[in-house]
């Protein structure tokens, strides 16, 4: 990998490099700022309209500005889509985890949960993020969402930065683990150079050869806000300590190391009982804990602005 040249900055990055553009993010009526960090916080996979009901509810009374919530789903594994799942408001529990579902079965069973992320969200003043697979779902998740987030694994994918480039709605792009902070400039800058304009981004993580941990997945970066900060002062930079620690207990230590390094926002997953989410049940915080997150993170930004 590459540092960032004077060259580069010419040549490769003039765009999303530039220090004397105010870039402006509003997602829904919500105006993103770097002078106030805002926490998105959600499940990690929208499994009832109860659930995400009582997420949105929970995470607006402690102080979340936007609600995440997963509908498509890019899994390592082929098998046990939770878009397949039936509702878990239904009570059913046996699905087939084995079957491969066809994109038009997806698109079917997506729409009823995007719905459920969109009425939650307005009930409780919440605009709404969720990760967009698939350049052709888009135009049906503009109807429900107010930001697309464009995951790690489709951070280089071109027909989704073709498509999300013709929209009008904001996006979050994810580092992809393996990629420098160069790259990442790199697809910002494609975008830049498509006109659109209203994005952030999001550090999940590094992957390394050896951690304390063999099941970790990555290492947050944290370095990566002060890079991201001085190459593209415009962008506003994002954590999400979920998806990179992996772990339950890491969330609040590395969210507030976050907030105190410059970080404009954090990307936190929470869900009513964590040990029984559908997706990634060892790093979703319960509703106690994310309460108790927010008070930390409110005590870091004071101190940051006595001293």
């Amino acid at each position: 990998m590459k540092d960032i040249s004077s060259k580069d900055m010419i040549d490769n990055l003039p765009l999303i490099t530039r220090k004397d553009y105010t870039r402006k993010v509003c997602v829904g009526g919500l105006e993103l700022s770097k002078d106030q960090p805002a926490v998105i916080a959600g499940p990690c996979t929208v499994e009832s309209k109860t659930q995400i009901m009582e997420i949105a509810k929970n995470v607006k009374s402690s102080g979340a500005k936007m609600l995440r919530g997963g509908v498509f789903k890019p899994l390592t594994f082929p098998y046990g889509d939770p878009l397949m799942r039936p509702d878990s408001d239904s009570g059913i529990t046996e699905w087939d985890r084995k079957k491969i579902p066809s994109k038009s079965e997806l698109y079917n069973k997506a729409e009823l949960r995007l719905g459920y992320l969109k009425e939650a969200g307005e009930k409780y003043g919440l605009p709404v993020v969720s990760e967009v697979l698939y350049a052709d779902s888009v135009g049906i998740m503009s109807q429900y969402v107010d930001m697309f987030q464009l995951g790690y694994r489709h951070m280089f994918n071109m027909d989704l930065i073709e498509a999300l480039s013709a929209t009008q709605k904001p996006i979050m792009i994810k580092r992809h683990y393996g990629e420098s902070i160069r790259s990442l400039l790199g697809v910002m800058e494609h975008f830049e150079a498509r006109g659109k304009h209203n994005f952030i981004c999001c550090e999940r993580g590094v992957a390394a050869s050896h951690t304390h941990n063999a099941e970790s997945r990555a290492i947050i970066d944290i370095q990566a806000i002060c890079a991201l900060n001085e190459y593209a002062p415009s962008v506003l930079v994002f954590i999400d300590p979920s998806h990179a620690t992996f772990k339950r207990g890491y969330v609040r230590a590395v969210s507030m190391a976050a907030i105190a390094a410059g970080a404009d926002g954090l990307l936190i997953e929470v869900h009513p009982e964590p040990e029984k989410a559908w997706v990634d049940p060892l790093q979703a915080l319960g509703i106690g804990d994310f309460d108790a997150l927010m008070k930390d993170i409110a005590r870091i930004e004071q101190a940051l602005k006595r001293n």
